[in-house]
């Protein structure tokens, strides 16, 4: 069972995963901000009773027993490793962080301590993917072949500069966007990409708000190819130039039929049939309107929903146990651990290295051992 959790973060997705936290019954009990005044802004909306800019003042919290990280990518490193060292559970955003190095510290800390580390890739907790897995699995396209996967949405950029205009600290849709993608094809298909092929473009580096010195360096269209360990090729487009409109498709194409979830809902062409199916129709509704909902619309409802499911399971996860902080595997069983996360890493650094080189990258899983102690070595926390 779970104590309490702290938050770090007060952006919109840290005030989704609050509401999300609150809704099934969680405690918040502290929250990190970048400036203390934020931190009370945000504690004061959610009833927090304890807000602070520094870091240690959560990990060190007596009630914290998991942390939720939704601050930018270039802090996830830093705080999910810290906190698997004083004993605390970790529930992690995407991507693992900048670089190689970053996710890696991650994977170091998660062998060691064995807690909770999770990454919060929700769209496996949809029931429409949860259902196209099983599908997969029992033959029903036959041999995979081919993945498309196209999104296309409006600027992930706000009026202000913030990190999501620089892509030295974690911005740009191939990490927003595009991590949750890549892990979700290697769910479906149980392949992972051996090679891969992308571009990257900035095609906006200056708003009426955000002008003068300041440019946006960080990626607003990504489309990449990768072939998989068995065979299949994957085509993904990310497009950020569609103002005011959502849309995800995800196409599985195998020898004996398709699959295909448009949003949350999953669609099939099976067993020789010459039309498309619903097989999954999305029934799950949640107000934007509701108490601490403000900003869910900067969340994609796949996504939204994905989270709020993922949220419930690590909940269940702690209540299958009566002792303090101990927990139960099996509710979270198919989350997305910190070697995922390694993955995904792995895909992104390769996809923009493609975009430089212009060429094909291959994909090098370094399944480096975990050290005696990763942070007792040099250049640990």
């Amino acid at each position: 069972m779970l104590e309490g959790i702290g938050v770090f973060g007060t952006g919109s997705l840290a005030r989704i995963s609050i509401a999300a936290l609150k809704s099934v019954g969680l405690k918040v009990v502290a929250l990190w901000g970048p400036t203390q005044l934020k931190a009370k802004e945000i504690a004061s909306m959610f009833d927090i009773p304890f807000y602070t800019d520094k870091i240690d003042d959560v990990l060190l919290h007596k009630e914290v027993d998991l942390v939720c990280i939704t601050n930018p990518p270039h802090l996830h490193a830093q705080v999910a490793s810290k906190a698997l060292s004083i004993g605390k559970h970790v529930l992690c955003g995407n991507p693992a962080g900048l670089n190689e190095h970053d996710a890696l510290k991650m994977v170091e800390a998660a062998r060691y301590y064995p807690l909770l580390s999770l990454m919060s890739h929700g769209l496996r907790f949809v029931p429409a993917f949860m259902q196209m897995k099983k599908a997969i699995q029992k033959g029903e396209v036959g041999e995979v072949n081919l993945c498309d996967v196209r999104v296309a949405c409006g600027s992930l950029v706000k009026e202000k500069f913030n990190w999501m205009c620089d892509e030295n600290m974690g911005g740009g849709v191939l990490n927003t966007i595009g991590s949750h993608i890549i892990d979700i094809i290697t769910f479906l298909t149980s392949q992972k990409a051996v090679k891969v092929r992308g571009m990257m473009k900035t095609f906006v580096t200056q708003t009426e708000r955000i002008n003068g010195i300041r440019h946006i360096t960080s990626d607003d269209f990504c489309c990449f190819q990768m072939e998989l360990s068995d065979g299949a090729c994957a085509t993904v487009t990310l497009n950020t130039h569609v103002p005011g409109h959502f849309s995800q498709e995800v196409l599985i194409v195998g020898s004996k039929g398709r699959l295909r979830v448009e949003g949350a809902d999953l669609y099939g062409q099976l067993c020789g049939n010459k039309t498309e199916t619903l097989m999954i129709s999305d029934t799950q509704r949640i107000n934007h309107q509701s108490d601490g909902m403000a900003g869910s619309a900067d969340l994609p409802l796949p996504y939204l929903k994905g989270l709020f499911k993922l949220i419930d399971s690590v909940k269940e996860s702690f209540e299958r146990s009566q002792e303090r902080r101990d927990w139960n595997t099996e509710p979270v069983a198919m989350a997305a651990n910190f070697e995922d996360a390694l993955y995904v890493q792995y895909v992104i650094d390769a996809v923009r290295q493609s975009s430089r080189s212009g060429n094909w990258e291959r994909i090098i899983i370094k399944n480096k051992e975990a050290s005696e102690n990763p942070f007792l070595q040099p250049g640990g926390l």
